[in-house]
């Protein structure tokens, strides 16, 4: 336990600082409303919440949710009177998962290696994603949404298959560059770094990108504290966008907690309804289980990857020496990975290694794509970028949505629930379903059953 404190204080002091902007007496609370009907907004809703009131600030006509704000505390039980209103909650947010990061520079490999640093990807050969590549690496007729932070489109690994970038936020201005953090480019840079681009390597090398951005400053009254959240407003115009863009696959490394019944449930409610129509336009979802070690058996739920219809990704690490294949090589549970019913299967997240690793301790991370981000560079999409190591079920996650994405492109007609039948029914089993799930993800497996 001594170690793994220092690590994570030695960690705390390598992670990016951000400035943290101020003036909170004005925020307002956010809140979602269910209607009745899945498909319309009543008419007359916008009088309706602004009598009780509010503003409504978004709507999605095709699950019939509305977005609201207001300052009234009995906001709720006032609108709750109105035509068509069924369910009136507060809107929920996700935070960007706590992951364990290392930037420190790898070695340089032999020069003429065609991926420099593929030797440090040891995750990419756990699910033999290599092997799959004899069968298919994927095209740009199949997409892979990444709802996160924002890619840097820019960056020479990323750059030939990014296909779609946008924003979406509260705020008057969205930056689809990432001007904050790193953490959507390092899973996108898992799901489809390309072949030649750069110096790593992707699930599937040429599956084509999207980039959304639904991250945003947001002050906690409560907390007194402001954090880096996305809303749940936000994702839903990013899922509903890539639904009408006709993109494949969704991949969301990011959460929140909820009761499974109570003050939560509208919020629940309409994640239910905007997953299910997603999915029935035969978008493929899949999302992390989170990083807190928490048993999804109990009260909590972690939305979204608890959500039906969504493929739940736990993390998994690697034991003795961080690569792949090696005599004797096994599968950990990570440490900080949720667990329990909903979990879908497992992925290489990463861990901190055995108790006297042999190696440095962030080569048990997930090696993939970075980007150095602040709001100036952001601006001219100019930002210094390179290779990390990551650790959390962030880092999993996308191992499961390049697999998906590498399915879709071999098998077009194939719907989500074939596909995550696929991926469920060729996962190898490394042990406990209340740990693994179905087991680990074997993209070689997939691609040929």
């Amino acid at each position: 336990m001594k170690r793994l404190l220092t690590i994570l204080a030695l960690l705390a002091i390598v992670t990016a600082i951000f400035a943290i902007p101020t003036g909170a007496e004005d925020v307002e609370t956010r809140y979602v409303i269910v209607y009745n009907r899945s498909g319309r907004i009543p008419d007359g809703a916008a009088d309706d919440v602004a009598e009780a009131g509010g503003e409504l600030v978004m709507t999605f006509d095709e699950v019939g949710i509305g977005i609201a704000v207001s300052t009234n505390p009995t906001f709720p039980d006032d609108l709750k009177g109105a035509g068509n209103v069924q369910e009136v909650g507060l809107e929920g947010y996700h935070v960007v998962p706590d992951a364990l990061l290392d930037t420190s520079p790898p070695t340089e490999p032999d020069p003429g290696t065609d991926v420099y640093y593929y030797a440090y990807q040891w995750d990419i050969r756990r699910v033999k994603a290599d092997e799959a590549w004899e069968v298919t690496s994927g095209s740009h007729n199949t997409v892979v949404a990444i709802i996160d932070t924002g890619i840097a489109w820019n960056h020479p690994d990323l750059a030939p298959n990014v296909e779609y970038t946008a924003c979406y936020n509260t705020l008057s201005s969205c930056s689809q560059y990432p001007d904050v953090h790193w953490h959507g480019t390092h899973v996108a840079g898992t799901v489809a770094a390309a072949f030649g681009g750069g110096k790593a390597v992707g699930v599937g090398p040429n599956l084509g990108l999207a980039s959304y951005n639904v991250f945003e400053w947001y002050y906690d009254v409560e907390d007194a504290k402001w954090y880096y959240v996305a809303f749940d407003g936000p994702i839903f115009a990013a899922m509903l966008d890539a639904a009408e863009q006709e993109f494949d696959v969704i991949n969301m490394s990011l959460g929140g907690y909820s009761l499974r019944s109570g003050g939560g449930s509208a919020s629940i409610n309409a994640w239910n309804r905007v997953a299910d129509y997603v999915s029935k336009q035969g978008v493929t979802i899949v999302a992390s289980a989170g990083n807190d070690g928490l048993d999804l058996n109990g009260p909590l739920t972690h939305v979204p990857s608890d959500v039906t219809g969504i493929i739940n990704v736990g993390a998994t690490g690697i034991r003795t020496d961080p690569f792949y294949p090696q005599e004797g090589a096994y599968d950990v549970f990570a440490f900080y990975s949720n667990y329990g019913a909903p979990l879908t299967m497992t992925a290489p997240g990463g861990d901190l290694g055995p108790e006297e690793p042999s190696y440095p301790y962030w080569w048990y991370f997930v090696f993939s794509t970075y980007v150095y981000p602040d709001s100036g560079c952001a601006a001219t999409a100019s930002c210094p970028f390179g290779y990390a190591w990551a650790a959390g079920t962030s880092m999993a996650s996308p191992h499961v949505a390049g697999a998906a994405g590498l399915l879709m492109d071999l098998n077009p007609g194939l719907n989500p629930n074939q596909v995550t039948s696929i991926l469920k029914q060729t996962a190898e089993n490394i042990g406990s379903r209340q740990l693994f799930g179905h087991g680990m993800l074997d993209v070689y497996a997939a691609v040929t059953k």
